[in-house]
Order: C-alpha cells, then structure tokens, then sequence
C-alpha cells in the first residue's frame, strides 16, 4: 500500500487512540444493515483460502486454499452508483462510535473532518497504486484485507498480489449475502471498510514514521486477534503471494 497518510486519517486515528492503542485497530461497525452480509463474506473469504477454516498452523490442521467458483452462467456484481445520502449515514455512525469512545470532542473534531472532507478519495489515494478503485466493494475489501496483513506481519505488498486477492473475494461473493445486496448496501459494506483502512492505515503508518515499533507491534496483535475472533483466520499463518493469499 502506499505509504502515506492525510488530515482525514490522522484526525480518525488520534481520536479513536486517544481511548487506546488498539481501539482503532479494534473497531467494528455494528448495527448496519450489511453486517450479517460483511460477516459472512469474511467466512466466505477464510473459506476460499483454506480448508480448515480457522488459520491454524498446526500441520495436521492445514489444507491447501480451495476456490469458491461462480454458479454456471452467473454474472457477480460487485460494483455499485454511490450515494451521498448513503456515505452521510456511513460518517455519521463513524463519528458516533468515536464518541462513544472518546468523548464528544473526539466526535465533534471527527464528524467535521468526515463532513468537509473527502474519505473515499483519501482512500483512492493510498490503494490507487495497487490497481483498486472505489464504486466497487470488492475492491474495498481486498484493501482491508492486505492492509491487516502488511500490518500484523510488518510486511509489504504489491499490484499483482493485492489484485489476486481482489479476485479471491470476487469468487468468494459469489452466491453469496453480498451478490444479493443492492448498489446501498454495498456502497455501504465498502465505505465501512474504506473507514476502517483509512483509520489502521494511518495509525500503523504514523507509528513506522515515527519508529514505534512496540505501537507497531501493538497495532499488529491487535489485527491479529480481531481477525482470529471474527473471521478464524490468523493472518501471521498466512503468506501474501502472486496467487493471493494461501496458509503459510
């Protein structure tokens, strides 16, 4: 991803911090009419890479990635027309957890910068390089997926691997909750994701610039224990390759 960060970010990140390190890296949209959807697009995900469906690494619980293909014929729609009234309520329910987190001034210096600025083009900005884009949730979700990986391996990444897990979730939606949503729906999953990067991003970021590497680490575990809880994955026993993810 590239490694840059901007007002929206930096403000997201200093509120939700200002609660704790790892609450940012913690943070989950509750409550959306998508989460039922997001949560089971995770589970179609972790089930595309590996068999085992709980990122173990112990060996005789490995398997090898296996692929969710299409029905015959089925066209998977993964793009949608955004809406301003739907990015609104996104920004809204953003600055609300903020709030309740820390604090009301938190969420006030949040809800401003959500309103004034621009997130999803801050998002483009930072995954421009990989070849994503935004209108499409697919998109957005292999971004939220690479960027927990790069920051709980401390690693690093590139065009064709972030594009090659694009398509492993283009797979994973298929039949799927999400491929039965409407373009709201989906705007809404990919702006709830694009919120949560923008935020990890810019804490993991600032932390590297500023040679934090016990934040870092920090940062790390805490993607590592969301990630395990919510999707049984552990991403420290996965490998980022040209093929996309596979068990390490």
């Amino acid at each position: 991803m590239s490694i840059r960060t901007d007002i929206l970010g930096a403000v997201a990140a200093v509120a939700l911090l200002g609660a704790g390190a790892t609450v940012a890296q913690d943070y989950a949209f509750q409550g959306f009419a998508t989460s039922d959807a997001m949560n089971q697009m995770h589970a179609a995900m972790r089930d595309n890479m590996m068999s085992s469906g709980d990122g173990s690494s112990s060996s005789s619980r490995r398997a090898a990635p296996r692929t969710l293909a299409a029905p015959s014929g089925a066209v998977v729609r993964t793009t949608y027309r955004a809406s301003p009234a739907v990015s609104t309520r996104v920004r809204s329910q953003f600055a609300e957890f903020v709030g309740r987190n820390s604090g009301r001034d938190a969420e006030q210096r949040v809800r401003s910068v959500l309103t004034n600025g621009d997130p999803v083009g801050s998002w483009s900005g930072i995954v421009r390089s990989d070849g994503l884009r935004s209108g499409d949730v697919a998109d957005a979700m292999a971004a939220y997926w690479v960027m927990n990986w790069v920051i709980a391996n401390q690693g690093d990444n590139n065009r064709t691997q972030t594009l090659a897990v694009r398509d492993q979730v283009r797979r994973s939606i298929a039949g799927g909750p999400i491929a039965r949503l409407d373009d709201a729906g989906r705007q809404e999953m990919a702006e709830v994701l694009m919120l949560n990067f923008l935020v990890q991003h810019a804490a993991y970021v600032d932390a590297m610039q500023r040679g934090d590497n016990a934040t870092a680490r920090r940062l790390g575990d805490a993607a590592v224990t969301r990630f395990r809880n919510e999707m049984g994955v552990d991403l420290r026993q996965l490998r980022l390759t040209q093929a996309g993810f596979v068990p390490a």
